[in-house]
């Protein structure tokens, strides 16, 4: 603690206080103090394209909502649905997703709370070790899981975020901010695992993972 103190580290994440001190801790896409993407925010991605976003999660983390702030309604769209992966490449497992949207404006604007049709968590499962087979045990650690956007018709919502980067991926070993998919059919389902994933350039929309 003295070696935190002298280093002048904060005791407690900044963002965690600028949350409200929510138990357990929201887990995000980027810091809500980066938002700059001015009145009436951004697109992100195209239509029928699913578009994946990075969100570092801890152990122990349960989640049941999906949030994010829309600065503009959308027009003439038939689906719109966000759902949680266990990744962010290829073939990355569903964990769940919110119930589709089909109105033609997309989601309201403003702070969309949307609740995930089962929670999903990022615990480790234990087995029994005995006899000579592998020990069913699944280890639980930090990780980086993606929340996809999707939508299908033709004016999609735009969204606060971050402008981001003119480049796709980042340093070698560097898990991409954002990722897209091939297009898939217009549906309100999301598919079982990612399809062929895509390093992308692009905003990146102020996301929010959390259980209350």
């Amino acid at each position: 603690m003295a070696d935190l103190a002298s280093g002048r580290y904060p005791d407690s994440e900044e963002e965690w206080l600028l949350d409200g001190q929510p138990v357990p801790p929201y887990r995000r896409t980027m810091s809500r103090r980066d938002i700059n993407t001015g009145t009436g925010g951004v697109t992100c991605g195209t239509t029928l394209l699913a578009s994946v976003f990075a969100v570092p999660v801890q152990a122990g983390d349960i989640f049941n909502y999906v949030s994010f702030l829309v600065g503009t309604a959308g027009a003439t769209l038939t689906h719109s649905w966000a759902a949680v992966y266990n990744g962010t490449g290829t073939g990355a497992a569903l964990l769940a997703q919110v119930a589709d949207n089909t109105t033609a404006t997309g989601w309201a604007t403003g702070l969309q709370k949307l609740q995930l049709q089962s929670a999903v968590s990022n615990i480790g499962t234990v087995g029994t070790p005995q006899g000579p087979s592998t020990p069913a045990i699944v280890a639980q650690g930090p990780g980086v899981w993606g929340v996809a956007i999707y939508q299908s018709g033709t004016t999609l919502n735009k969204y606060d975020g971050m402008l981001g980067g003119s480049q796709a991926g980042g340093l070698t070993g560097q898990v991409p901010l954002f990722s897209t998919a091939a297009s898939l059919a217009a549906t309100g389902t999301a598919p079982s695992v990612l399809p062929t994933m895509t390093a992308a350039a692009g905003p990146i929309p102020y996301i929010i993972l959390s259980r209350q």
